[in-house]
């Protein structure tokens, strides 16, 4: 009787659990959650996706979520930057840049409200300032000063010996191209 009774159980628990396999919906992607770290000052030699800054990063090829203050690097990178980022290398900003970026190599943002200091600079949208050797935007709300300067729209003015707006009348104008469109 005993043999009966547990063999019972046992089918019946695994009817459940294939009832219950074909009932419950597979899951479709698996959530991966975030935690971040909030750090006011960090020193490292690569940096953490992961780290949100408010306050000082010094670093040799640094990385972060978030930088809001100073950045100190060989080359440094954010997803968004608020302050000033000093690099030897490259300056990246991956999404926004409210900040002074100086690099002796590159400065690159996804949307700057502020100034590049470079040999190369270039955003998306630059509102402000680009001062280097190359300049290139896709659109500009301010200056371009260089050697090379070039975009596809301006509202303000471009200072250097080559100077490119695509979209206007005159697409090519040497020492100094200005166009005001509100494009």
């Amino acid at each position: 009787m005993k043999k009966l009774i547990v063999a019972l159980f046992a089918s019946m628990t695994f009817a459940a659990g294939a009832f219950a396999q074909e009932a419950a919906p597979a899951p479709t992607t698996i959530q991966r959650v975030e935690t971040r770290t909030l750090s006011p000052v960090v020193f490292s030699l690569q940096g953490d996706d992961t780290i949100d800054i408010i306050g000082l990063r010094l670093s040799a090829w640094g990385t972060c979520q978030n930088l809001t203050g100073v950045d100190l690097a060989i080359g440094g990178e954010a997803t968004n930057a608020y302050g000033l980022q000093l690099a030897l290398v490259r300056n990246k900003v991956i999404d926004t840049a409210g900040a002074l970026q100086v690099a002796i190599g590159k400065n690159s943002a996804g949307t700057l409200a502020g100034a590049q200091l470079g040999l190369y600079n270039e955003a998306i949208v630059a509102k402000g300032v680009q001062v280097g050797l190359i300049n290139s935007t896709a659109d500009v709300r301010g200056f371009q000063i260089g050697l090379l300067n070039s975009t596809n729209s301006i509202y303000g003015y471009q200072i250097g010996l080559i100077n490119v707006i695509k979209g206007s009348k005159v697409p090519f104008f040497p020492i100094v191209n200005f166009m005001f469109s509100e494009d």
